[in-house]
């Protein structure tokens, strides 16, 4: 088969849970004997302007074709917020490339940035389209569902006002933002009403109102011409639904991961200090902050260690100096950076509990799959997407998110009960690996192409 994968980011500058995944369904897929072509976005964010370049590489050796943009307007388009999901240069390139590949399956792993309405491409062609949900921007601009104030939200409400809100509190000077947010919720409602129906084309700040207030609807016409939507937990699903994505195909299929050599390692406590860690993002809805201000609230004699792995992708940021100001001080804490993906293994052996503090509905983390595969236990934020990977003093423990208090008695209960932490490790459960992952969508990607060429011969 010619299978053709999107992301909106990739390898080599990019190197998250959405990449790594799609790395690992692209080479399995091609040591099958596939065609595989990985189609993705990269934002260019020192060049100011109208960018829209598209370029070609390979990464192990996975052809690459990239879209590289500015975060401005495109084409005919005078919206910098539709351009976030509604992009007429990207949806263009894509048509051609249709054409050109020909592929018998397309698997969306994210658009951002790139367009939605490239599943009308594959529609129009009669090309079967699957799409894996990795985060929740089918239903939130900003990815996280996560309030200014650091509260979940449930998805759009009051024809996006709530939305409206949000965005302006993010990205607009102060005194915009204060004045939107002084309007009442009604009024807003009623605006963004008008704006959606209206027959006239607008620009700038006014066409981004336009553009969010049409976003859901927009997206959600496009979902429901899916094959089947992927979600790694029965909560990401629950979410997605929640927020307005009703009557798609949804499957829920657990993440695999790439077999690294993990060995299941029984840890036990010993004389030397509990070692924790943190591997991720340094993102503020990561809570990498909850975990410093739980280091704090330890006792100085406490025998802790806490190795921080990752950087922040918006670069030495203020929530970075925060951080690092936070930590400052803290002789437990260490940071080391980044890694390649195949020192993963040995990154979590030199780790007696991994340390997640999330603030955001996760989906199902890729290191959480990996510490279990190590036998390394979970100490977790009790939200969705991780409370489907920790049964609390089975195989982890949870504390409430954002609750660096909680974080803080959950390391000491590690410290405080001499087997636990074996206890923990010992109930670590194997995941999927991701050649059953592949199994699993090959099946699918199989089903679908012969129920499509049934309906092409009738």
């Amino acid at each position: 088969m010619k299978i053709l994968l999107t992301t909106h980011v990739f390898l080599p500058e990019y190197f998250g849970g959405t990449e790594t995944l799609v790395l690992g369904v692209a080479l399995a897929l091609k040591q099958r004997g596939h065609n595989v072509t990985v189609v993705t976005g990269y934002p260019e964010k020192d060049k100011p302007g109208d960018i829209n370049q598209f370029d070609e590489y390979e990464v192990d050796s996975i052809r690459v074709l990239r879209f590289r943009h500015g975060r401005t307007s495109s084409g005919d388009q005078c919206s910098v917020m539709q351009n976030d999901y509604d992009n007429p240069v990207f949806e263009a390139r894509f048509r051609q490339l249709l054409v050109e590949i020909e592929p018998d399956v397309v698997h969306f792993h994210h658009l951002e940035r790139l367009s939605i309405k490239a599943i009308d491409a594959c529609n129009e062609r009669k090309i079967p389209a699957f799409l894996t949900a990795t985060d929740f921007w089918y239903v939130c601009p900003t990815h996280t569902l996560l309030l200014p104030n650091g509260k979940m939200c449930d998805g759009p409400a009051n024809g996006g006002a709530n939305c409206l809100k949000h965005v302006t509190s993010i990205s607009q000077p102060k005194w915009i933002s204060g004045i939107v947010d002084s309007i009442p919720t009604g009024a807003v409602e009623g605006i963004m009403c008008c704006f959606k129906r209206s027959n006239i084309k607008l620009s700038g700040r006014v066409g981004d109102v336009q553009a969010l207030a049409r976003r859901s609807e927009i997206i959600r016409a496009r979902l429901l011409l899916l094959e089947r939507i992927f979600v790694a937990t029965s909560h990401a699903q629950r979410m997605l639904e929640t927020a307005g994505i009703t009557g798609a195909q949804f499957r829920v299929l657990p993440f695999g991961i790439k077999n690294h050599g993990y060995v299941k390692r029984i840890r036990q406590r010993t004389n030397r200090p509990l070692m924790l860690g943190f591997i991720g993002s340094m993102l503020p809805h990561k809570g990498l902050h909850i975990l410093v201000e739980a280091s704090r609230l330890l006792p100085m004699d406490a025998a802790v260690k806490i190795k921080i792995y990752g950087k922040s992708p918006m670069g030495d940021s203020a929530y970075i100096k925060d951080l690092r100001m936070l930590a400052q001080g803290d002789e437990r804490i260490e940071f080391y950076g980044t890694f390649e993906s195949a020192r993963m293994p040995a990154i979590l052996d030199g780790i007696d509990a991994l340390v997640i503090p999330s603030l955001w509905h996760e989906n199902m983390p890729l290191v959480s799959l990996s510490a279990q595969a190590a036998g390394c236990p979970l100490i977790a934020s009790d939200i969705g997407g991780l409370s489907d990977v920790v049964d609390p003093g089975k195989n982890g423990l949870l504390f409430n998110p954002g609750s660096a208090s909680g974080l803080s008695q959950m390391i000491k209960c590690l410290l405080d009960d001499h087997d636990l932490l074996e206890k923990l490790s010992g109930a670590a459960v194997r995941p999927m690996d991701i050649e059953q992952y592949v199994d699993e969508l090959e099946l699918e990607y199989r089903k679908n192409i012969g129920e499509m060429d049934l309906m092409v011969h009738l």
